[in-house]
């Protein structure tokens, strides 16, 4: 793993102290040189950071220990009772947990960037922009991007971009095959792919991962990743695996709607996905793991059960999963495939013949999850719609909800919508488990003025709260490790995920007590709060529950 490297070389130190120097009075040097002295001891003193005497909760299943936690640079150097001094800066943890700093694997923080075209660049002077504010008052401060097949096809532009703005996270991507099929065929996708187009893709997704991708990603419920055949999958992921990569999907269908097999269509996606890990021998993610109306006979101890046989098998295959009763997509996710464009529904749908098909289409959809389960969450076209439902937008525009549905999800840009089309009992059972991954499926949100998902701002402590506390599912570590060292290590993170010797230092300071999300889906843009304090790579981006507007985030890639 490299990351982008901080520090001043020897020459530009010579000029810097030179210049000072030549510019002060006798006096003026002398305090100069006291500083620089200063300056030195401190530099010398074996940390720059010591958090004391917090509950540390390591990451792992341990069992907690109170102990001082010394950091130097950015790693950490010392666990343990560290003696009182006044070279370095003491953080007082009495009382509070001592954690990793959370890793979020399933986050589309770079779409916002791509999607946000030249208004990107007001992420240098929009602090909670590029301080990826979201995250860090959730405890994160490492995420993935390019999740579901979408983002940005050159790993290293995007990773250029994160170390530009001193991006407030580390961030990781993957290789999004989506993307990269649109770069390579255009609007004409293929669905069946000669073999000079399997190649062409075969190299451009070893491409990314020379560039550091941490591994390769699908969205098999859009456009164009539904085109793909299994065959395609195995063979682009065999190439992936040459690298001791990851492959992670947003399965073809989540839903309980009958397959012809005769099965519900979410086991099918699944077993799709496990011959895929079988086949390509390479390590399967699946992406925010749920089940969506249609129901039928869909249960979430089945699907848990076939990830417990395909392991048995010999498959490495885990999952993670948002933990709230909805999920934020375009609004063109519900559709028929055959409707489906990457931002939207295809133009010859656009027409009024394919209007009436769109319309007929999801009013099919409404006789078993109705309009009023239906939430616009982003529509620039009309603001006023937003974080209302298509039952509510009706009443508004003096039109049905179909007729809504069809006006807004044939613009250019689908908008941002947020389904209520789970079961949360099925939620509840999924998080209970200890292996399943915590993880958001959220957007970098710039600024308290745009009004995204709650799982953007508070997926971390919400999923804590209702395991530990409200519903006790597991222990405290154990939650812990479902957001550190269990998606590191799945991921293959170097040196990241727990609190121990030679680590980075990506640490929060916990009041468990207060940890809880505040985000609604009424009034969303609240930060969670509970994080006392926390470091991203040495550097404290939150102190005292405040951002402090330091930043030391990197664009980490795979050596």
């Amino acid at each position: 793993m490299k990351h982008k490297k901080k520090s001043c070389t020897r020459r530009e130190f010579i000029k810097k102290t030179s210049s000072i120097v030549a510019g002060v009075t006798v006096v003026g040097t002398v305090s100069g040189l006291a500083s620089g002295c200063d300056n030195q001891r401190r530099n010398m003193a074996a940390y720059d950071v010591v958090i004391k005497n917090g509950t540390i909760y390591d990451g792992t299943l341990s069992d907690p220990l109170i102990a001082d936690v010394g950091i130097k640079g950015d790693r950490i150097v010392e666990i343990g009772k560290i003696p009182e001094a006044n070279e370095y800066h003491v953080v007082d943890a009495a009382g509070l947990a001592v954690t990793p700093g959370f890793i979020d694997i399933h986050t589309h923080c770079d779409m916002t960037f791509k999607r946000s075209g030249i208004k990107r660049f007001a992420a240098y002077v929009i602090p909670s922009f590029k301080g990826n504010y979201n995250y860090l008052y959730q405890g994160v401060t490492t995420v993935v991007t390019g999740n579901c097949g979408y983002g940005y096809t050159d790993t290293q532009y995007w990773m250029d971009l994160v170390n530009a703005m001193d991006f407030g996270t580390n961030v990781y991507h993957l290789a999004p095959h989506g993307m990269i099929r649109i770069e390579l065929f255009g609007e004409n996708q293929p669905r069946e792919l000669t073999q000079n187009q399997l190649d062409a893709m075969k190299h451009r997704v070893a491409e990314e991962m020379e560039k550091g991708a941490i591994g390769f990603s699908t969205g098999l419920e859009y456009a164009p990743g539904l085109l793909s055949s299994t065959r395609e999958l195995i063979e682009l992921n065999k190439v992936v695996r040459k690298y001791g990569r990851i492959h992670t999907t947003h399965l073809r269908d989540q839903t309980g709607s009958a397959h012809p097999s005769g099965k519900p269509g979410i086991e099918v996606a699944l077993e799709e996905a496990f011959e895929i890990g079988r086949r390509a021998e390479i390590p399967i993610q699946v992406s925010h793991l749920t089940i969506k109306a249609p129901f039928n006979q869909a249960k979430a101890s089945k699907i848990l059960e076939m990830f417990e046989q395909a392991r048995h098998e010999g498959i490495d295959v885990t999952a993670d999963q948002f933990p709230y009763a909805s999920g934020q997509t375009l609004l063109s996710a519900r559709l028929p495939n055959k409707f489906k464009s990457p931002n939207g529904v295809k133009e010859k749908y656009k027409t009024k013949e394919g209007r009436r098909q769109i319309k007929a289409a999801i009013e099919d959809r409404f006789t078993y999850s109705g309009p009023e389960k239906v939430m616009i969450a982003l529509y620039p076209q009309d603001k006023s719609y937003e974080r209302k439902t298509l039952v509510e937008i009706a009443e508004i525009a003096g039109k049905s909800p179909a007729d809504c549905y069809v006006d807004m999800v044939c613009e250019p840009t689908a908008p941002l919508t947020i389904f209520f089309d789970y079961i949360q009992d099925n939620v509840n059972e999924i998080m209970s488990k200890a292996d399943i991954i915590t993880a958001s499926d959220g957007f970098t949100v710039p600024g308290k003025f745009v009004k995204l998902y709650p799982a953007c701002y508070g997926t971390f402590p919400k999923r804590y709260r209702e395991c530990v506390i409200n519903r006790k599912d597991m222990s405290v570590a154990a939650a812990i490790r479902t957001m550190t060292s269990l998606p590191a290590e799945k991921f293959n993170m170097k040196k990241r995920g727990k609190i121990a010797k030679g680590y980075y230092a990506d640490i929060a300071v916990i009041n468990l007590n207060t940890f809880r999300a505040l985000s609604t889906y009424n009034n969303p843009s609240q930060y969670s709060e509970g994080i006392q304090h926390l470091f991203v790579n040495g550097t404290q981006s939150i102190e005292n529950g405040e951002a402090t507007h330091k930043r030391d985030g990197r664009g980490l890639i795979m050596a």
